[in-house]
């Protein structure tokens, strides 16, 4: 007892001051000069228009079939620069079309010698409906073969107004006090894990072949944790293609969200594992580990490029492993049934 108590309390020491930690200090400072000038391009129909304003413009529209726009190109940019676009936005009344892109956007699209390059991150804010004014800031990582990049503000295919005020552009590096908070938080994070994981082994099933197996799981849960979302991406495209390959062959497409089944196995295996090792008694501690676990990983990734804690993965991850957990306990308690009657 008295060291799940101190898991408790480092938890939550742990949960506050990467929450704190990360919303008062800044993960960018400017690195130059601003690269958007007063020159905008426009493109619109006979239903929609473009109101220039001191601080920003303005879009309307009451066409559904068309795109109205405004857009600035920017010159080549160093690869591997990171970019910061910025506004403030506001939405009013706007209907989106079929597709999921005919929204009120404001994008930053990389050009390369070819084409537009759509399969690289460039949505700032997506919106439907009426939004109140808010700043919406966009991290973007100049890619080696950008030969130019476009800001875009557009109605694309959406009815509707979309304000924008103090929009800016400039490059920006990662600061030095974040960098160090973060080093920090991430170590602090491997700790408490490695405590965690280590607790579950002080119990009356220790044998080496378990041991090894919640080793395995825990390991595979770190590893998807810690994952770059750029990398995470790449992975997570190429199984799904295999898979959708695999599928047309049989003429039944997977609609399935590839992550979220990962979370749940990876979790449901290491609760399965975790009940198999421990005394049936202890399953307040069991279950604790597992909402740690789930919690501590998705506050992890509060400091992992391209990640973003979520409560829906929170809850899938809890859900996966008091599942394992439930099947092991209703296979020990018929076992002990079935053993009593006889």
């Amino acid at each position: 007892m008295p060291l799940f108590k101190t898991q408790c309390l480092l938890f939550i020491l742990l949960a506050v001051t990467t929450i704190a930690s990360h919303t008062w200090i800044a993960q960018y400072e400017p690195n130059g000069s601003e690269l958007l000038t007063d020159y905008w391009k426009y493109k619109t129909s006979e239903n929609s228009q473009i109101n220039l304003t001191n601080t920003g413009f303005n879009l309307i529209s009451n066409d559904a079939t068309t795109i109205t726009s405004i857009y600035q190109d920017i010159p080549k940019v160093a690869p591997g620069t990171i970019l910061l676009l910025s506004a403030d936005v506001k939405s009013s009344d706007v209907l989106a079309g079929e597709k999921p892109w005919n929204q009120a956007r404001l994008l930053l699209l990389q050009v390369d010698k070819k084409k537009e390059r759509w399969d690289l991150p460039s949505v700032v804010v997506s919106l439907t409906g009426t939004h109140d004014w808010e700043n919406y800031p966009g991290i973007f990582t100049v890619s080696h073969e950008t030969q130019s990049i476009r800001v875009i503000a557009q109605l694309n295919q959406a009815t509707g107004s979309l304000q924008i005020n103090n929009i800016q552009l400039y490059p920006v590096r990662e600061a030095q006090l974040f960098a160090i908070a973060r080093n920090i938080m991430l170590s602090a994070w491997s700790a408490f894990f490695l405590l965690l994981i280590g607790s579950c082994f002080i119990s009356n099933k220790q044998g080496i072949f378990l041991r090894l197996l919640l080793v395995c799981a825990f390991i595979s849960i770190i590893v998807g944790t810690t994952l770059p979302g750029k990398l995470k991406n790449q992975v997570s495209d190429e199984v799904r293609t295999h898979i959708h390959t695999q599928s047309a062959q049989n003429k039944n497409p997977m609609t399935w969200d590839l992550s979220k089944i990962w979370h749940f196995c990876s979790f449901f295996l290491f609760g399965l594992i975790l009940c198999l090792m421990m005394t049936q008694e202890r399953l307040s501690q069991m279950i604790f580990a597992i909402l740690f676990l789930a919690a501590g990983t998705e506050l992890a990734q509060l400091y992992i490029n391209g990640r973003t804690p979520l409560i829906t993965d929170f809850f899938i991850d809890a859900a996966g492993g008091i599942i394992g957990i439930i099947l092991i306990r209703i296979i020990y308690i018929k076992n002990n049934s079935d053993n009593a009657f006889y």
